[in-house]
């Protein structure tokens, strides 16, 4: 919106720090400002972290500049609502003249002092680069909230300070770091030109969230100290706020259909569109609200008048902007136009020496009903010194681009945070999300119960650790994808809520790719020319004499680059308790993780390491046969199987032992003295059996148990008495202690057959991963053979080109792609003429990109263009045509 002079622009152009570098800044079309301070001193940051997305500089603006985030809602919409937030504050000196203090005329960045080249620059949390990082500086650690060289400045000390931080379950207040997930903070005076307007020095904080109940609000503190010698009992705080519902665009002006209003007790005031469109959004946008809220002003004064007009009759002298802020006025909307408003609060006693500050909130919401709630909980949160409930912190996520798929993995840091409010650990699990539009959205809405839809999202998977081993998955791949298309992905954790508020389960936010540690974006390509994945490695062996188990391995790379090895191991020890396996580097020996329990091949105990996943799968814990192997009489067979149980552990729930225990084989003998067995209910009851069991593979007799089901110490297979083999040394005593972990086998015989001396019943050992058993597999590797043969592959998408290609989203993009080619390769393009265009090298995937420019970055003419292939393995010659 226009302020009440001309833009003039920048004598220099202005490198972004860190975020934007290269880029400038832009004044908004056909609106402008007269003030800036001086170019060197200029800085500003993204409150990124939030549902909104807008630009803060260093000497009391906020928005502005078209090429800037200014008030986008929601984050990745693309939608801006805020053209510009300024401040105005005014008083009267001792003279009589009324001054006004003000963002475009006189206030100026004030040198932070915390570093030694006095820096002008904004303090940004979540920018190392921004303040005076220090990694031993563990100060609010124990509380999650550590300082690393955090600071604000305190405008009553005069220094430097730790934050102080509230924890609801003592009520009490630490030292901390940042109190927000993103905090900024700089310091400006009001003497731009040399000497002060009133002799204000400021300091401005913002605290912004991500979380459901507090992402479409940030906070804006600012402290305002009187370092004059003059006491000012009528200082005046202007709010002034411009935004623009729409925007403008080629042949429209949605800001021109821009209302406003306020609700006093609520001390809010907001912008709305007549109609809730803008032509410059599209039809399927409903515009929604963005405003502010007063939370804190000196004194509780509130919100003591609400002035709106246009901005060519805004005053141009302290004497009328004065005016407008002291007054009790509270000015209805005009008719809709692109207009500002202006909180004000009078009558604020700032002597000299003394701080006062204020707090506002900048809020969005899609409806009045929802702005309204929004402010509300801000209050809520804010007189809950900014400490609420919160979700468990983002995950860590790394995407790696595959041939039609992409595959994420993230780290287990949300499993162990702890709920401020509750002093609890609640986090329950993990959803995935994807994004084909840079952000805008993240995949379908939610359904509701009256029929509507959203505003949350469908995730494209969903984890929750398990309750009973705690595991959950770390690694999502996602299949079926297009080349050559750029997908987002986010992973967001979150937990059980809190009945007794009660609050829905809160979720960490999805972010952004470069900006949040949770986001990713990646592009699959196809793989290079005779590329030989890690799959297909895979071998079993088994140590001489040993026999192989029926057991297999799955490998995934993650990450080809993160791998250390060229060959890798999986290898098993055992103890009579457990069997374990560990991944190993094959050349060096080095152990790269140890004492693995798991052999289902579950997910959710799965973790990354050196870049891969791997999978065991034992064999199938049942007897390779049960059978009789021996006959008093050739030929009668006198023992048959009538039932088995399997493992008598696993049948009622109970632990097991190692895997030792279930690859022996065992043989049940019938003898003339047979042996003492026990009761399986007690361990210790004796029963006298007609045979002896024995541990063939290890060559000792063992204990045999009873399911006695008469409870008369006798065993009756007429009656269906279990035997129970346990792999404890047979001594002629009990051994309660071999229980559970050496319990294995139960099953019964055939109740119409009874063994004789002589015969022998034998339980073949399941085909179980035992220490004989070892599988190797190497790194991914380039078949050159393979690669050579897979050169006639080699083809260009799309071919033709027209126009554009699927993957083109964004403004002005043209690309083509050269699939399957080698690792190593130049690619020449040449006319038909035989003019070469440009030349591309490449290394690694098998697709490399083309923005359809020759090597004078000139946009190439439509027709008929031949490509060469060189690599290594050979080369291939091909053609593709260009029409626009």
């Amino acid at each position: 919106m226009r302020t009440q002079n001309r833009f003039w622009i920048f004598a220099a152009l202005i490198v972004l720090a860190l975020c934007l570098a290269g880029t400038t800044l832009k004044a908004k079309t056909a609106e402008s400002t007269v003030g800036e301070p001086p170019s060197e001193v200029m800085d500003w940051v993204f409150h990124n972290k939030g549902n909104i997305v807008t630009t803060i500089f260093n000497w009391g603006l906020m928005g502005k500049y078209n090429d800037v985030p200014r008030g986008e809602w929601p984050k990745g919409s693309g939608n801006n609502y805020l053209a510009e937030v300024k401040y105005w504050m005014g008083a009267t000196l001792p003279s009589g003249d009324t001054v006004v203090a003000n963002t475009d005329e006189d206030f100026m960045p004030e040198p932070n002092f915390a570093s030694s080249d006095n820096d002008i620059r904004i303090r940004l949390s979540t920018d190392q680069t921004r303040y005076e990082y220090d990694h031993f500086d563990t100060v609010g650690l124990g509380f999650s909230r550590p300082a690393y060289g955090w600071r604000t400045y305190n405008l009553e000390t005069n220094a430097w300070e730790y934050n102080e931080i509230y924890n609801p379950v003592s009520a009490e207040f630490f030292p901390g770091g940042p109190i927000a997930l993103q905090e900024s903070q700089y310091i400006m005076n009001d003497a731009r030109d040399g000497s002060p307007a009133l002799g204000l020095l400021i300091t401005q904080t913002i605290y912004q969230w991500n979380y459901d109940y507090n992402q479409d609000y940030l906070f804006v503190v600012l402290n305002i100290k009187n370092v004059s010698a003059n006491d000012y009992t009528d200082f005046a705080f202007g709010l002034y706020c411009d935004f623009d519902v729409g925007g403008y665009y080629l042949g429209e002006n949605g800001r021109l259909g821009d209302l406003v209003d306020f609700n006093p007790d609520e001390n809010l005031a907001w912008t709305y569109d007549e109609d809730n469109y803008d032509p410059g959004w599209g039809p399927s946008v409903v515009a929604g609200r963005m405003g502010t809220k007063y939370i804190e002003t000196p004194g509780g004064l509130g919100m003591t008048s609400f002035r709106t007009g246009i901005w060519d009759s805004l005053p141009d002298n302290d004497q009328g902007r004065y005016a407008l802020i002291n007054s009790e006025q509270f000015d209805e909307s005009l008719p809709p136009n692109d207009q500002y408003y202006i909180q004000c609060t009078r009558g604020i006693n700032l002597p000299a020496g003394a701080v006062v500050r204020v707090v506002y909130a900048l809020v969005a919401g899609q409806t009045d009903d929802k702005l309204i709630e929004n402010a509300r909980m801000a209050q809520i949160v804010y007189e809950n010194y900014f400490t609420g409930p919160e979700p468990p912190v983002q995950p860590v996520l790394k995407a790696v681009a595959g041939d039609n798929l992409v595959k994420l993995y993230w780290n287990n840091v949300a499993e162990n945070s702890i709920d401020p409010m509750t002093g609890e650990q609640d986090f329950v699990g993990y959803r995935v999300y994807r994004s084909t539009n840079y952000g805008a959205t993240w995949g379908e809405l939610t359904f509701n119960a009256d029929g509507s839809r959203g505003p949350n999202y469908i995730p494209l998977a969903e984890f929750r650790r398990d309750e009973t081993t705690g595991l959950i998955p770390h690694t999502f791949i996602d299949s079926n994808l297009t080349n050559g298309f750029e997908y987002w992905y986010a992973v967001t954790a979150y937990d059980t809520g809190i009945d007794s508020i009660p609050l829905d389960p809160l979720e960490s936010g999805r972010g952004r790719p470069g900006e949040d540690s949770s986001a990713a974006g990646v592009m699959p390509r196809t793989d290079p020319a005779g590329y030989w994945p890690i799959q297909n490695t895979i071998e079993h062996r088994v140590a001489d004499g040993g026999v192989m188990s029926d057991g297999e391995i799955f490998v995934e790379a993650f990450s080809e680059n993160a791998l250390t090895g060229r060959e890798y191991k999986v290898v098993f020890s055992e103890d009579v308790y457990q069997t374990y396996w560990h991944l190993l580097d094959a050349f060096t020996g080095d152990t790269l993780l140890a004492d693995q329990t798991d052999q289902t091949a579950r997910l959710d105990g799965a973790e990354v390491v050196d870049g891969i996943q791997v999978l065991v799968r034992n064999g199938e814990k049942e007897p390779r046969d049960m059978v009789q192997t021996v006959f008093s009489i050739p030929g009668d067979t006198t023992i048959i199987l009538y039932q088995s149980l399997g493992s008598i552990n696993d049948y009622y729930g109970v632990p097991c032992g190692g895997d030792m225990h279930f690859r022996s084989t065992y043989e049940i003998r019938f003898t003339e003295t047979g042996s003492t067995g026990y009761w399986w209910w007690d361990d210790v009851t004796p029963v006298q059996l007609p045979f002896e069991v024995w541990n063939t593979t290890f060559g000792y007799q063992v204990i045999a148990e009873i399911i006695d089901l008469e409870y008369d110490q006798e065993w009756d297979p007429q009656v269906g008495d279990f035997i129970v083999v346990v792999n404890q040394e047979y001594d002629g005593s009990p051994h309660p202690e071999a229980y559970p972990w050496k319990h294995t086998w139960a099953f019964r015989f055939d109740p119409g057959l009874a063994g004789q001396t002589g015969d022998v019943f034998t339980i073949f050992g399941a085909p179980l991963n035992s220490p004989d058993d070892e599988f190797y597999f190497a790194a991914p590797s380039i078949d050159e053979q393979l690669a050579s043969r897979d050169l006639d592959s080699i083809r260009v998408v799309p071919n033709p080109y027209v126009a554009h290609a699927e993957w083109e989203i964004r403004a002005g993009e043209r690309r083509i792609e050269f699939i399957y080619l080698p690792d190593e390769a130049t690619i020449r393009v040449y006319t038909l003429a035989g003019d070469l265009v440009v030349t591309l090298e490449h290394e690694g995937s098998g697709t490399a990109e083309w923005n359809l420019e020759s090597v004078n970055e000139q946009s190439i003419a439509p027709g008929i263009y031949y490509y060469h292939v060189e690599s290594p393995y050979g080369s291939k010659i091909g053609k593709f045509a260009i029409i626009k």
